[in-house]
């Protein structure tokens, strides 16, 4: 009778555990309340043969869950560019997950001292209404500047077996586009940290971008691209407002790539922007999501917040090409640069 009553103790706390697994299934909206802006991100869990998987901005995070606890590891870089990781612990409770999050491997460098043992939430995700409706175009226009924060700035990818295979080969050094004062493309140009200004036009915005004094139309007339129209490094892009955001799709691109660690972008690409306004209009986000079958097997998303700055100034963006090609004829590699010409767009 002993055994019996055990066992039934023993299946029920099994199945009371293997509930609380189940309930992380799912996505979350994370946030970590650092000491400058909060870090926010989409935090998707699943299942599957008895192993636990996570992403985070559709790169992969390793996960561990135990009952109702769970350790998430996410790799970043810093502004600065270094590699660190962000261990968050934490459980579950009541439908909710809480937690520390604690940063290893960060050199003294790094920009993000100061979020080091910072609490984490994360709620199932749902679609908020903007604190601000859009509802005319006018008030996105403006020079806006960027703000620190906000984006996990998540550096491994869900890239496909071929973009895994073309990365391989990827020489910072020799390919990235704007060592060479090339465009490194409109991704670039919405997730870098310049300022930007947006000129509202009738049937058009026109986004004036400090890095690479780079321009972009975005037509709002409901118009279709031409058959005839190239891909190119800012592609082609129309935006329309939807539910009080401003949403943008750009196609045509050329090929490049995603960020300096050189995953790629290909022809095939689309990119989706929804911007929001915050409480009192002058602070504008970005959720940035890269839809690329290529080359990703899982969308890849990137946040950016700014502010409007009136009085700001644009500046001039200078970049002397002659410097890259002068250090590899000094270091007898300019050959070498011309046999890798097929890997660059």
């Amino acid at each position: 009778m002993r055994r019996l009553a055990a066992a039934l103790v023993l299946a029920c706390l099994a199945s009371i555990a293997q509930a609380q697994d189940t309930d992380f299934e799912g996505a979350w909206l994370l946030n970590v309340q650092i000491p400058a802006e909060p870090l926010v991100g989409l935090l998707e869990i699943t299942r599957k043969d008895d192993r636990w998987f996570a992403w985070v901005e559709g790169g992969p995070a390793p996960v561990t869950i135990n009952g109702d606890s769970i350790e998430l590891f996410i790799d970043s870089r810093d502004r600065q560019g270094y590699l660190f990781q962000r261990r968050l612990t934490g459980n579950l409770e009541d439908g909710l997950m809480s937690g520390i999050m604690h940063s290893i491997d960060v050199v003294e460098t790094a920009a993000e001292f100061g979020e080091d043992g910072s609490s984490w939430s994360a709620q199932p995700f749902a679609e908020q209404p903007p604190q601000t409706p859009i509802t005319d175009m006018s008030q996105v226009g403006g020079i806006w500047a960027p703000l620190r924060g906000l984006d996990f700035r998540k550096w491994t990818t869900e890239m496909t077996p071929a973009a895994r295979e073309w990365h391989a080969g990827y020489d910072a050094r020799m390919d990235e586009p704007q060592k060479r004062c090339i465009s490194p493309g409109l991704y670039s140009a919405i997730t870098w940290s310049f300022p930007f200004e947006i000129v509202v036009d009738d049937d058009k915005l026109v986004f004036l971008y400090e890095a690479f004094n780079l321009l972009r139309r975005v037509f709002t007339d409901d118009r279709k691209d031409p058959d005839f129209y190239p891909n190119s490094a800012m592609g082609y892009s129309t935006g329309a407002i939807e539910n009080g955001e401003l949403v943008i799709e750009t196609t045509l691109l050329s090929q490049t790539i995603r960020d300096f660690n050189g995953e790629p972008i290909s022809e095939n690409a689309k990119i989706i922007e929804r911007y929001s306004l915050g409480d009192d209009g002058n602070r504008l986000t970005v959720v940035v999501t890269l839809v690329d079958p290529d080359n990703y097997s899982r969308p890849s998303i990137r946040r950016r917040v700014w502010t409007r700055q009136p009085d700001a100034v644009i500046f001039p963006f200078e970049c002397d090409p002659d410097a890259f090609f002068r250090q590899l004829y000094n270091e007898g590699r300019m050959q070498e640069y011309i046999d890798r010409t097929p890997r660059r767009p």
